[in-house]
Order: structure tokens, then C-alpha cells, then sequence
């Protein structure tokens, strides 16, 4: 088998991992990990801390390589990224980030959509504030409106409900579980029982091989 091998997907293609393992210097993280995404379908990302799930994500979405094994990620024009700390852009607005992605991959959505993405996820109106105007529960729905907003066929979400309230949470959740039915192969990290119980299937780290 090839080693260190990231084979890029096209679009409507289940991620695939096989024999993947991941080494930082001599620490090995997680070894001999079979893992599947199928495209309409959530797959959640389980275990302890430090157990390897970050890592697995980025290993799936193509961010990086693995040790050994062989990858089928999306391309960097076709995924979605959910990020735990949310990464968004200071000196831009609510909106302006929430656009960010799509532009990025030269979609424009319609003021329609921004809009009803907006309502949805209980933020319109503030549309025109920065990032630190934001609470941290505000601000993580406008990371998910980002998402949404590109439409991407691969979506990656890091703990996408750690800092909403339960309502908020299920509105996210739910936002998920839609793209997932009409098609986007989605790959969640969450220490959210309730938000877990969206998912199809569930790859357990920490010691336990997966597939």
C-alpha cells in the first residue's frame, strides 16, 4: 500500500480512510483506522481527550497527511470547516464572515439567503457588528452560517454546539442533519450527547480500531 497518500475526491464520493495512522515524533496517535464517510450521512468522531479526533478530522478533510495509509479527501474548493474557536475575521462583520467562504469559492449567494440563514440561526440584526460585539454563542452560529452559506458538499464540524444553549444547539444540529439528507457527507466532533444522537455512525477513538 502507498504510504502517505491523500487522494482527492470529487464531488458526490465518500471520504474513505484506510489503514491510516498518524505519528508526532515517536507518539502514535491512532494506527491501522479504517473509516468511511458515506456522501448523506453525519459521521461522528468519539473519544477522550487528546485521543485523536482533531486529528483524524484533518486527516479526512485533507488538511494533512497522514503517517501511512491512504486518504480520499475533498479538495480544498469542496469542504466546509466548522471550526471549535471559530475563526472569524475581526475586522469584518457578521455578514462579511459569514460570506467569506462562498466568495472564497466564487459562489454568491442571494440577499434571500443570507438572510433567511440568518433568521434561522437567530442572529439576524446583527449582521453589521465585528466579531468582539459578539457573544461566543453568536459568534459560533456565524461560523455555521458560513458554512451554510457555501453550500460545500463536505462539511467539518469541530464541537459546532459548545457554546450555544440547548434551543440554539438544536437549530444547529438541525441545519446539519438537513445538508446531510439532501446529500453532504458531514464529519462531527462533539462531547454533546444530544447533538451526537444526529449522527448515523460513530467512530470511536481510543484504542479502538473503526470502520
Amino acid at each position: 500500500m502507498t504510504k502517505n497518500k491523500i487522494r482527492t475526491l470529487k464531488s458526490g464520493e465518500d471520504i474513505v480512510a484506510t489503514g491510516v495512522a498518524k505519528k508526532f515524533g515517536r507518539k502514535t496517535v491512532f494506527s491501522g483506522l479504517d473509516v468511511r464517510v458515506p456522501t448523506g450521512s453525519i459521521v461522528a468522531l468519539t473519544g477522550p481527550s487528546g485521543s485523536g479526533k482533531s486529528t483524524l478530522m484533518s486527516l479526512l478533510a485533507g488538511i494533512d497527511k497522514p503517517s501511512q495509509g491512504v486518504v480520499e479527501a475533498p479538495g480544498r474548493t469542496q469542504r466546509g470547516v466548522i471550526f471549535q474557536n471559530y475563526n472569524l475575521v475581526g475586522t469584518m462583520t457578521a455578514v462579511e464572515n459569514a460570506l467569506l467562504t462562498a466568495r472564497l469559492l466564487g459562489k454568491s449567494p442571494t440577499i434571500a439567503a443570507v438572510q433567511d440563514t440568518f433568521a434561522y440561526l437567530n442572529i439576524d440584526g446583527l449582521e453589521k457588528l465585528l466579531p468582539h460585539q459578539l457573544s461566543g454563542g453568536q459568534q459560533q452560529r456565524v461560523a455555521v452560517a458560513r458554512v451554510l452559506l457555501a453550500r460545500t458538499p463536505y462539511i467539518f464540524a469541530d464541537e459546532p454546539t459548545g457554546a450555544l444553549d440547548r434551543t440554539s444547539a438544536r437549530i444547529v444540529m438541525g441545519a446539519l442533519r438537513s445538508a446531510a439528507d439532501t446529500g453532504t457527507a458531514v464529519v462531527l466532533i462533539s462531547h454533546d450527547a444530544q447533538a451526537l444522537d444526529y449522527a448515523d455512525a460513530r467512530v470511536a477513538l481510543g484504542g479502538a480500531h473503526a470502520a
